[in-house]
């Protein structure tokens, strides 16, 4: 088994993804931001709610 592809800090976030994880990361909704440990399904949920305007 592959273990599941993890970002752990803003650098490794894809483009598509960047935005929105700055603006979770400006909110304090991370513990540590070196640490982020983010699949690319909670990256996408996370995008989506952007999206959405759930994070204002």
């Amino acid at each position: 088994d592959m273990a599941e592809k993890r970002y752990n800090t803003l650098a490794e976030v894809p483009e598509w993804g960047k935005a929105t994880v700055q603006k979770l990361i400006d909110k304090g909704c991370f513990a540590d931001k070196k640490k982020l440990n983010l699949t690319e399904d909670m990256l996408r949920g996370f995008v989506v709610n952007d999206r959405a305007g759930v994070y204002r």
